[in-house]
């Protein structure tokens, strides 16, 4: 009989060829595996965290999730639950039994080498696309998928997509913008163009898809002039609220007022985020060459000074392959927690970020130092957390700050690890040399005005 681990095994191989997840090292990335939460939700009506999902993923499952948990997983693959998973791809037992019968001078095979001809042969009928779980996806020729922008910056911003799918045959087609299920919509395969909104900036991923396999990424890159600042209640949401670009610099620091929120018509009795983007391509540092400053703090707002539990803020690098992010909390909340850089996750669930916890009410100076893909966090000048990545995440594109409520930054500085200023902004009016942006470009100096 197969173990329990083995199917969880098999589970992983199937999805990822399904959903063509990974590079075939058995790892997920976050933006995968958020996409790939999202998916089991929409499926299963479930929420599984990204925590549980990375643990699916490890190389070495400690202990078997609870039913509910395998049951919710195998619904991307459409099995009712996870004893129809298991019975379906049950090995022909009393087929090795007689086999071993007929030759009894050889052993049995060990379990793990027929697991690993059972995954390479399910992964050849998926690939090929004649698995009765792909639903008939066939596939003559090469897909075509492109997009192009309606304008070079700013959101709401209408991306055209180019597609040929005449080589491709199956149920249904869908096109989704990014990791979110609720911006996925049918497209018909008799055309070639879709039109679709961008509401919020960003390094988008879109996919096109046939039944629920994708066939095709392209990379939407959505960027600012400066910095934008949006608010939402969830993020699975498209709602969003844009506030006033022009009042966002408050005293020498990036924050929002009262004033802001209410003229954006911002519901100040829920919880909601305040994100500042910073999109653009930041030319001179790449995801493990870059030596971050920034000093920031969560506000109170007289309305809603009370209302959240734990309050967070984070920052976001946004880099060509994936997203890192550094959170920071108050000291209470800090098993909530989630810490993602190169391709490593740290979940405080399971691990101890302690350090991470902090008087988010008060300025707190933290800096993030990447260096040939070692990764050193300081708070207020003393190291608090060091870890080593392994893969390259290429250029950065991107920064956002995020915060649980209000939120300001007084200022940020960025460096490659050779020390050399690449990116500067003080936050400041009216001050020459501080209150723009600071860019170094191939050994020349220049201040670009934010508009």
């Amino acid at each position: 009989m197969i173990a329990d681990h083995d199917y969880i095994v098999l589970y992983r191989t199937l999805v990822e060829k399904k959903f063509l997840l990974g590079s075939g090292e058995g790892k997920l990335k976050q933006r995968e595996l958020e996409y790939l939460g999202n998916l089991i939700e929409e499926k299963s009506k479930v929420r599984l965290s990204i925590s549980t999902l990375k643990r699916i993923w490890r190389q070495e499952v400690q202990q078997l999730p609870h039913p509910s948990t395998l049951d919710a997983l195998v619904s991307i693959l459409d099995y009712k639950d996870w004893q129809d998973f298991k019975k379906q791809n049950l090995t022909n037992e009393k087929t090795s039994r007689n086999e071993s019968k007929k030759k009894p001078d050889f052993p049995a095979l060990p379990v793990l080498i027929f697991i690993g001809v059972a995954i390479l042969a399910g992964s050849f009928f998926i690939l090929q696309g004649f698995n009765k779980k792909a639903k008939g996806v066939i596939i003559s020729k090469a897909v075509q998928f492109s997009a192009d922008k309606t304008i070079m910056f700013g959101v709401p911003n209408t991306v055209i997509f180019h597609y040929d799918l005449s080589g491709v045959k199956a149920d249904s087609f869908f096109l989704q913008q990014s990791w979110n299920p609720k911006d996925k919509v049918p497209i018909d395969p008799g055309k070639n163009y879709y039109s679709a909104i961008y509401y919020t900036p960003g390094f988008h991923f879109a996919r096109i898809m046939a039944n629920d396999s994708i066939l095709k990424f392209e990379k939407v890159h959505i960027q600012t002039k400066g910095w934008f600042p949006i608010v939402k209640y969830d993020f699975r949401d498209k709602r969003t609220l844009y506030l006033d670009t022009a009042s966002i610099r408050q005293d020498g620091s990036l924050q929002i007022t009262n004033a802001s929120l209410q003229k954006a018509n911002v519901d100040l009795s829920k919880d909601f985020y305040l994100r500042y983007y910073n999109i653009r391509d930041f030319d001179g540092v790449t995801s493990d060459n870059f030596d971050l400053e920034t000093k920031l703090k969560c506000d109170k707002l007289s309305s809603i000074s009370n209302t959240v539990a734990c309050p967070l803020m984070e920052i976001m690098f946004i880099t060509e392959e994936n997203v890192f992010f550094m959170p920071l909390t108050s000291k209470g909340c800090v098993g909530e927690l989630d810490l993602l850089m190169g391709e490593i996750y740290k979940s405080g669930q399971d691990n101890d970020l302690s350090a991470f916890g902090t008087e988010v009410y008060q300025w707190q100076t933290l800096r993030i130092k990447s260096e040939n893909k070692k990764v050193s966090i300081f708070l207020n000048g003393n190291v608090i957390y060091e870890l080593q990545y392994q893969k390259d995440f290429g250029k950065i594109k991107g920064l956002i700050y995020t915060f649980t409520g209000p939120g300001s930054v007084d200022f940020l500085r960025m460096k490659n690890t050779a020390g050399e200023l690449i990116y500067e902004d003080e936050f400041n009016h009216g001050l020459p040399g501080k209150n723009t942006p600071y860019f170094k470009k191939t050994g020349c100096a220049l201040a670009h005005p934010v508009n």
